[in-house]
């Protein structure tokens, strides 16, 4: 099954669509920390399984990855939707060798100043994250902002109803001659979930996501299947049965790209910290342990924003020492409504760090001075 393309009845790459202080002490972060916390993001601490193939390469500059033909041909058969009900037999003995390789990883390792987890148990095969549908779908026009708040590109997040129920996000981060990181999340609604209250949960049935250097050179694009709990990630110069595959240990808390709504909890103040993870390719399928908190509140002009921090989650062993070195990343919220006003990332895992702002607000409207 690994050298099969990835079931997607939706078909969602053929659509073209384009210590918790001011943000100013932020910033001085040094440049070394933070090199040094897209490292341990990229390369250090992951969460459980290995990759199933190996395959690297030179990046090509002449793929799309939001065409499907290209990465995966049509010639190539599609898995029966029965067989996402549990991984394939070769899976299943790939798994069962991961136990007995990894019986006596179960104990906490301490690399670094990261931590490295071993987990053998098969994950369940959906996401037992459930998040709760913004009121309003909208399409987010957002100002692109470097590091020294120069303005470097349009970029947009974007959530959608299809007509079959689900919904679609698409989020592109894109610096103008700079780089791009287009992502995308399918959900669907969970309807029992959301009775009580009148509204809508979403669990996430998968996410794509794929950067693309200043020089046009493409990362491996990384495919996370929630119905089968399986992270993937496809080399882009090379066939799709060159891909890594990764099954996600224990139960799937992994959100990638709609974080806006994960972090709603906190924007509430329902909770006071999220525990959950990330998938990256570094090139491999690899998983990060993280934790959100919720940052400053201020006001600018009539409207309380709250920011929302989130870093590598360490644990209690080095949480006071990771939070003084390694920068955190953010997204800021209007406290009253949940309505979002912008976040900060990394690029990509070689890139710059980007700022993205609403349409119609500055940095300092936000609290980014």
């Amino acid at each position: 099954m690994d050298d099969e393309r990835p079931h997607d009845p939706m078909n969602p790459w053929t659509d073209r669509r384009a210590d918790r202080g001011p943000p100013r002490r932020r910033r001085a972060v040094s440049e070394a920390a933070r090199r040094l916390f897209l490292f341990v993001r990229e390369s250090g601490p992951s969460a459980g399984g290995h990759a199933s193939a190996e395959g690297r390469g030179r990046p090509r500059t002449d793929l799309d990855p939001f065409d499907d033909r290209i990465r995966y041909p049509r010639a190539m058969p599609a898995p029966q939707p029965d067989r996402f009900a549990r991984p394939s037999a070769d899976a299943d003995r790939s798994i069962r060798d991961q136990r007995r390789s990894t019986a006596l990883g179960r104990t906490l390792s301490v690399l670094s100043i990261g931590l490295l987890f071993f987990a053998p148990a098969a994950s369940r095969a959906e996401s037992m994250v459930m998040l709760l549908a913004p009121r309003v779908l909208e399409t987010i026009g957002a100002t692109t902002f470097d590091e020294r708040g120069e303005i470097v590109g349009q970029s947009s997040l974007e959530i959608e109803a299809e007509a079959s129920g689900l919904r679609r996000m698409r989020v592109a981060m894109v610096i103008e001659g700079g780089g791009t990181n287009l992502s995308q999340a399918i959900l669907t609604p969970i309807e029992a979930a959301g009775a009580a209250t009148g509204e809508i949960a979403l669990r996430i049935v998968e996410e794509r996501s794929q950067a693309t250097t200043a020089e046009g050179i493409s990362f491996p694009l990384l495919f996370i299947d929630h119905r089968i709990g399986r992270v993937s990630c496809y080399p882009a110069d090379q066939a799709s049965s060159a891909g890594q595959h990764v099954y996600i240990p224990g139960e799937d808390r992994v959100v990638n790209v709609p974080m806006q709504l994960l972090f709603m909890p906190l924007v509430r103040n329902e909770v006071d910290s999220l525990r959950f993870q990330i998938a990256t390719c570094a090139p491999g399928p690899m998983l990060h342990q993280m934790i959100a908190v919720r940052g400053n509140k201020v006001r600018r002009d009539g409207r309380d924003v709250v920011e929302i921090e989130y870093r590598p989650d360490f644990g209690e062993v080095v949480a006071w020492l990771a939070s003084r070195l390694l920068p955190s990343f953010s997204f800021w919220f209007d406290a009253k409504n949940g309505q979002y006003l912008g976040h900060r990332m990394p690029l990509h895992r070689e890139g710059p760090e980007v700022l993205l702002v609403r349409n119609g607000l500055a940095p300092p409207d936000i609290g980014v001075d």
